[in-house]
């Protein structure tokens, strides 16, 4: 009966390292698919504007916009999306 609680618990380890790894790297692979869908090649990669993400207040969206401005990018820009009350954050 012991060993067989064991077996069950090193089991359920395993299980729950493997489902964190994968569950990291899913959430890095859609994250690097997000940058390289709103990101501009070409010419006018310069112009573009990058979507950064969601944002609840529009002062957490313009503390986070002005960090992206100290950081390198030129100028952001804070939208309201009036359906879900949140503000898009995006940087150039």
């Amino acid at each position: 009966m012991r060993t067989r609680t064991a077996l069950l618990t090193i089991g359920a380890a395993i299980l729950a390292v493997g489902g964190t790894a994968a569950t990291a790297q899913a959430a890095t692979a859609q994250a690097t698919t997000t940058i390289q869908a709103t990101t501009v090649q070409g010419p006018t990669a310069e112009a573009a504007w990058v979507y950064i993400g969601q944002y609840t207040s529009k002062s957490r969206c313009k503390d986070v916009g002005a960090q992206y401005v100290r950081e390198g990018f030129n100028e952001y820009k804070c939208q309201l999306v009036p359906i879900y009350g949140w503000y898009d954050l995006y940087v150039r």
